[in-house]
């Protein structure tokens, strides 16, 4: 047995028990670092050097380019069958017995690193991994998590910052296998913020002498909801925030929603346009450039007893019929399950498309498009052309490449009409569409999902599904 030193040229290839690839991470190991395991070779009958173990290695070195690799010379083979036979059984064991760092171990080699005062740009860099990797590794209060669940080094730090929060964990943890990871993580931190954001007002409206209700009052309760009151003079009825007043309760429920940027008021999305559609806009619509998305918080008021404030109901509304107690607590209950419902739908879908928006980015930037592109392209075109519009261009700088399209080879003009496709469906996709199953909106997710984006919950409803709100 020799060790010696060789140009990867004149190594010789022959069968192998799995089909060999240059592998560009291990390659790029070589460059950097060299073969740090010899390759096993022995003497042909011609006197070539033949691989026996390290075809990976060989095919990584030459495409690294480097001029010597460490080869082991053995004893060749038998060339009988009893020969290859052992040769095939040596190069099994080799590969099944080789195994990679388990994920905790790649976590922990990264904190060391991090420790060692190794920048996350060198570790990165060194390592071959994403920054996000390295952050998310060196953030990691422990690394037991790594243990206790499948989980990628990111993951494991997203679990780890809800660890407060068994539910959430356990959320997490089963989303995982099933691809709805970034999804369920999204809605947990809109939850969050959403909740912080209501206890803040919460908080605030209670010092004025404000009860929050918890939920919806009960059947029967003496007091009423704000908006079907009026004075004695039958006028209606504003509350001044700032001084409520007595008797006052407040339902909360906070929301992202897009407000203009100098009033602070709500503006619908269909009161949206673009900045460069002002010559087709309604002028009581507002320009794009002038909203902005903020966390608000709605208060419902009610009071509890109007009585008290000299209040009265709303006149004029007559019942469509006496209502047992019975029927009028299952209506009350039937709205409950609705409202809940549109909230809980309405926000899976703003954390969707925040996930939904990443996966397209980074889809859009493929260099070719993907089997069954045409049939849909083509069908974008003859049904949906309406899509198509001005606003296409301004929005499609924030997903693909548009500069100078007459240079793009075929196989990238291909794929960005691909895109661009896919991002005129994607600007024009709203939360009602959840609700209305907006066909056009069906046929793009049904697409991306082909494609290996994993729809939420919300998305399969807006495909048609039937998901339950406890689900969303």
């Amino acid at each position: 047995m020799d060790l010696i030193t060789v140009h990867p040229d004149e190594l010789t290839l022959v069968s192998n028990i799995r089909v060999a690839k240059a592998d560009d991470d291990l390659a790029a190991s070589i460059r950097d670092h060299g073969l740090i395991e010899p390759i096993t070779a022995y003497r042909g009958e011609d006197g070539a050097l033949v691989v026996k173990h390290g075809h990976r290695r060989t095919l990584a070195a030459r495409a690294a380019g480097v001029d010597a690799v460490p080869v082991v010379v053995t004893a060749s083979p038998n060339a009988d069958d009893a020969g290859k036979a052992g040769l095939m059984t040596a190069q099994w064991d080799e590969n099944q017995q080789r195994r990679g760092l388990t994920t905790r171990e790649q976590a922990e080699a990264i904190t060391q690193l991090a420790a060692f005062g190794v920048s996350p740009a060198q570790i990165t860099k060194r390592l071959r991994v994403s920054r996000a990797v390295v952050d998310a590794a060196t953030s990691l209060p422990s690394t037991e998590t790594l243990d206790a669940y499948e989980l990628t080094i990111p993951q494991a730090a997203v679990v780890a910052e809800f660890q407060d929060d068994q539910e959430a964990v356990q959320r997490l943890v089963a989303a995982a296998p099933r691809g709805q990871f970034d999804h369920v993580e999204a809605r947990l931190r809109q939850d969050r913020a959403c909740a912080e954001a209501e206890a803040a007002k919460a908080a605030e409206l209670a010092e004025k002498g404000v009860t929050v209700l918890e939920d919806w009052p009960e059947y029967g309760s003496p007091g009423e909801w704000i908006h079907s009151l009026r004075t004695a003079d039958n006028e209606r009825i504003e509350v001044d925030e700032d001084e409520p007043g007595d008797h006052m309760a407040a339902l909360l429920s906070a929301d992202v929603v897009n407000v203009h940027k100098e009033t602070g008021e709500r503006v619908p999305e269909w009161m949206i346009y673009e900045d460069d559609e002002a010559d087709h806009a309604p002028s009581h619509h507002t320009p794009r450039s002038m909203c902005e998305e903020r966390m608000e918080v709605e208060v419902r008021w009610y009071c509890v007893d109007p009585a008290a404030r000299g209040w009265k109901s709303l006149g004029g509304r007559t019942p469509s019929g006496p209502l047992t107690e019975e029927q009028a607590e299952a209506k009350r209950e039937a709205d409950r399950e609705a409202r809940r419902d549109v909230v809980a739908a309405n926000k899976a879908w703003l954390a969707a498309e925040e996930v939904r928006r990443s996966w397209l980015r980074t889809f859009c930037n493929r260099k070719t498009a993907p089997k069954g592109s045409a049939a849909f392209v083509t069908e974008t075109l003859l049904k949906r052309s309406h899509l198509l519009d001005f606003n296409l261009s301004y929005q499609a700088i924030n997903y693909v490449d548009t500069k100078e399209p007459e240079d793009f080879p075929d196989a990238k003009a291909t794929m960005t009409t691909l895109a661009l496709a896919l991002v005129a469906h994607e600007v024009h996709t709203c939360k009602e569409h959840w609700r209305s199953q907006d066909r056009g909106t069906g046929a793009y997710l049904r697409f991306i999902e082909g494609q290996g984006y994993a729809l939420s919950p919300v998305e399969r409803r807006a495909c048609g599904e039937e998901v339950a709100t406890d689900d969303l």
